[in-house]
């Protein structure tokens, strides 16, 4: 069966079986091992896996690090959010926004984020195409320009489903739309997807444009090419200064290539 059928069939399950947790709470639970299989079995994700000692055994270790210098810090900040996300939305269930993503190797697993928006009434993938903007509140401008919307994802990195850096997991349907306009687009999760990574801190939001993802893998496949602690260590400085800046919820154009 051709890999981009086999891509069309496990979305439209996913998408199945997120609709009936929808309407079932019960199954989110489940969900996540019901459609965790690798979206294309014919990539070679030992060939495009990075080498190297700071690969596979320190860059772990810096998650670790990270994770002991931040839990403290982002708790108490993630408390202030949430109570006012609560009062934003007029309800505490409103405050965390799951949504299934595609992981490492194409598993998919439920990304956790404050919740910026209103509902989607035709779902998430036609809201998304359309431009989100509409939907965001004034609270949710903030947390998206600053980046603390990202914080519950801490709980994604301790559940080993994320690292502080790599690059941004997709929706399902936004996925299977990059890879059928951007080949080798899902290439670039032979590691675990991340917080903050190179392509977040270079060119921002990505909206429904194709040459804002291609830019996207080329950014992340240098990131493979050039994996080192000097890379990782810069791209926490620049997503330090983007957050100050404000600059979360942005598509800087000009870092598209020239040609």
């Amino acid at each position: 069966m051709p890999s981009s059928l086999r891509h069309r069939r496990r979305a439209r399950l996913f998408v199945e079986l997120e609709a009936r947790r929808d309407d079932a709470p019960e199954l989110s639970a489940t969900l996540p091992h019901a459609a965790s299989d690798v979206l294309d079995e014919s990539v070679d994700w030992e060939r495009l896996a990075p080498r190297g000692t700071w690969a596979t055994t320190l860059r772990p270790l810096l998650d670790e690090l990270l994770l002991a210098l931040c839990i403290v810090p982002a708790a108490l900040i993630g408390a202030g959010v949430a109570v006012a996300s609560a009062i934003a939305f007029g309800s505490l269930r409103k405050v965390l926004f799951v949504q299934p993503r595609v992981g490492h190797r194409g598993r998919i697993f439920n990304l956790v984020k404050f919740r910026t928006m209103r509902d989607a009434p035709q779902g998430n993938f036609a809201a998304w195409s359309a431009g989100d903007q509409a939907r965001v509140t004034s609270f949710g401008r903030f947390l998206r320009s600053s980046h603390l919307d990202e914080l519950p994802q801490l709980i994604n990195v301790l559940r080993g489903e994320m690292s502080f850096i790599g690059p941004r997991p997709e929706m399902v349907e936004v996925e299977e739309w990059a890879n059928a306009n951007v080949p080798g687009f899902i290439e670039r999760l032979a590691i675990k997807p991340g917080i903050t990574g190179l392509a977040q801190v270079t060119q921002g939001y990505t909206p429904r444009d194709v040459q804002a993802y291609q830019r996207k893998l080329e950014l992340n496949r240098a990131y493979l090419r050039n994996m080192s602690c000097s890379t990782d260590l810069a791209v926490l400085v620049r997503t330090f200064f983007w957050m100050a800046r404000g600059r979360g919820w942005r598509w800087d154009k000009s870092a598209a290539p020239k040609h």
